[in-house]
C-alpha cells in the first residue's frame, strides 16, 4: 500500500469514528444526571400521600403470604420528608410499623416498632438495602428520592417497555451499598421507573417491574410493583388499592409515639 492510499484509509477511518461519536452524542439530548433530576422531581411531588396496599410474598416452593399495609408520607421543603408504614394484617404483623425521618435526601433516621416486644428498634443506614420485613423490597424502597450527588449516571441505550419509550440508565453508587450498580428503564415524559435490575458485580441479584401506570393528580403512579430476588427465587407483589396525594398530614403522625400506636 503506497502512502497516498494509506493516508486516504486513515482519513476515512477517522471520519467514520468522528461521525459515530457525533451521532452517539446527538442521540441523547439529555444526560443521565438530567434524567434523574426529572425522576427526582416526580418522586418529590409524590411524597405527600396516603397509600393502602396489599403485599403478597411468594416463596420458591409456591407458597404465599398476604399482608395489608398503609403508608403515610409528608414532604417538608427543601429536602426533608417523613414516612410511616403500618401493617394491618396478618395477625403476627398487625401494628408493626416503620418510620423514616429524612433531614435531607442523604441524612435519614429509620426505626421499626414490634408490638410483641413493645420496643422501637433503630435501623442503621447501613441496613437500608436489607429486606423490608421479609419481603423482596428493601427499607430504602419505602423512602423518598435519594441524594443525586451520591451516584454516577450514564445512559446505556434506549428501549421500549410495555409500549413506553425508555432511557436505560446505569446508576452507580459512590457510597457503599448492597448493590454495585443498577440499570433502570426510565419512561420518557413520565420520568418514572418501569423496570430495574440491581447488580452485585456482574450478577443480577434483584429485579423489579412497575406496571399499571395511572396518572393521579398529575402524578404518574404504578399501581403494581413486583420485586424478585434472583438468588433466592423469592418474589413479592405490591398492589396499590388506593392512593391519595396532597394529604398534608400533621407532624404528630410521624412521631415515635404514633409509631407505637400504629398511626392512631
Amino acid at each position: 500500500m503506497n502512502n497516498t492510499a494509506r493516508w486516504t484509509l486513515l482519513f476515512l477511518l477517522a471520519t467514520a469514528i468522528l461521525s459515530w461519536t457525533l451521532q452517539t452524542t446527538d442521540a441523547y439530548a439529555i444526560s443521565g444526571r438530567e434524567i434523574y433530576e426529572k425522576v427526582h422531581e416526580v418522586r418529590s411531588k409524590a411524597l405527600d400521600r396516603k397509600t393502602e396496599a396489599v403485599m403478597v410474598l411468594f416463596d420458591k416452593g409456591g407458597g404465599k403470604r398476604t399482608r395489608i399495609l398503609t403508608e403515610y408520607s409528608k414532604k417538608a421543603d427543601p429536602e426533608a420528608y417523613k414516612v410511616l408504614v403500618v401493617f394491618e394484617s396478618p395477625p403476627d404483623l398487625k401494628n408493626v410499623g416503620f418510620l423514616i425521618h429524612a433531614h435531607t435526601f442523604s441524612d435519614r433516621d429509620l426505626w421499626a416498632y414490634f408490638p410483641e416486644y413493645k420496643r422501637i428498634r433503630r435501623i442503621p443506614n447501613s441496613s437500608q438495602d436489607d429486606s423490608f420485613f421479609g419481603s423482596d423490597f428493601s427499607y430504602d424502597d419505602f423512602g423518598g428520592p435519594p441524594n443525586l450527588d451520591d451516584y454516577k449516571f450514564s445512559i446505556i441505550k434506549e428501549d421500549i417497555v410495555d409500549a413506553n419509550p425508555c432511557y436505560v440508565v446505569e446508576v452507580t453508587p459512590k457510597i457503599r451499598r448492597k448493590y454495585t450498580r443498577y440499570l433502570a428503564w426510565v419512561a420518557k415524559d413520565l420520568w418514572i421507573h418501569l423496570k430495574i435490575d440491581y447488580y452485585q458485580d456482574n450478577d443480577i441479584y434483584r429485579t423489579g417491574a412497575f406496571t399499571d401506570i395511572r396518572i393521579i393528580d398529575g402524578i404518574p403512579t404504578p399501581f403494581r410493583l413486583d420485586m424478585e430476588n434472583k438468588k433466592t427465587n423469592h418474589r413479592t407483589e405490591l398492589t396499590i388499592e388506593s392512593i391519595k396525594y396532597h394529604t398534608h398530614f400533621s407532624d404528630d403522625l410521624f412521631s415515635q409515639r404514633s409509631l407505637e400506636r400504629a398511626g392512631k
